[in-house]
């Protein structure tokens, strides 16, 4: 298993070899050697084949050498590792990925959001992981009430399991119930700062608790995590214009 260090001092590296021309001058060119992670990636990307993916990675690197390349690599390397984070990292991934989420490459930040997402919910014993998809499924149907129970079960089993805090904010927000929305939302987000769902989902509650500045506020911070979100900036607009109009009213 390859460290950091080895790792990254041969992301891209150079090899001169000489070779004498015609007149008899020698010169050097430079020949590229490609990363055991570059070459799986283009594997990857012509085949989509992603379990061969995983396996190459996970044969050659562990999970604090793709999450240094996530940070220190050059595009392709942080793309890589992000892609295969979502498959092969565990909670100590979460944090690095969701920094990503800011990456000045949207295709990092596309594969970090994918993996971000996948290891949120992955998160936790594997019972209490199947206990999430459960809620997670009743939540998505409009179920909120029939999620509620199962869902403080699962907060009090796993109380540091982020997206279970998350998935109880969306039952109380479903079921109007805003006061208590915006302390799960907050224990969610204690537990994952990076958590940009629970940020707009704070704001919202904090709106319809009537705390428009308060809103915007949470809405800047899911920005500041997930640039791409383009309805965060239209809502800020939106409230900002409301609260313009109540000033001058």
């Amino acid at each position: 298993m390859p460290t950091d260090s080895n790792v990254v001092l041969s992301l891209w590296r150079c090899r001169s070899v000489t070779r004498k021309p015609y007149d008899g001058e020698t010169v050097t060119t430079p020949l590229v050697r490609t990363t055991h992670l570059a070459a799986a990636y283009r594997r990857y990307l012509n085949s989509a084949d992603a379990p061969r993916f995983a396996s190459d990675v996970d044969d050659r690197y562990c999970g604090s050498t793709l999450t240094s390349l996530l940070r220190r690599g050059d595009v392709e390397l942080r793309r890589a590792a992000a892609l295969s984070l979502g498959t092969l990292g565990d909670h100590s991934a979460i944090e690095p990925l969701g920094r990503a989420l800011g990456d000045s490459d949207r295709g990092v930040r596309l594969a970090a959001d994918d993996s971000f997402r996948a290891l949120l919910v992955r998160d936790a014993a594997p019972l209490h992981h199947q206990q999430l998809l459960k809620v997670m499924h009743l939540n998505d149907g409009g179920e909120y009430a029939g999620a509620l129970a199962p869902t403080m079960i699962l907060v009090d089993q796993a109380p540091r399991y982020a997206e279970a805090h998350h998935q109880l904010a969306i039952c109380w927000h479903g079921l109007e119930n805003f006061f208590q929305a915006e302390a799960a939302y907050t224990a969610c987000l204690w537990h994952c700062r990076y958590h940009y769902p629970a940020w707009q989902g704070l704001a919202r509650c904090r709106l319809m608790l009537g705390d428009g500045e308060a809103a915007i506020s949470a809405l800047k911070r899911c920005l500041d995590i997930c640039p791409d979100i383009e309805n965060a900036r239209a809502q800020i607009r939106i409230i900002e214009r409301k609260l313009r109009q109540a000033n001058d009213s």
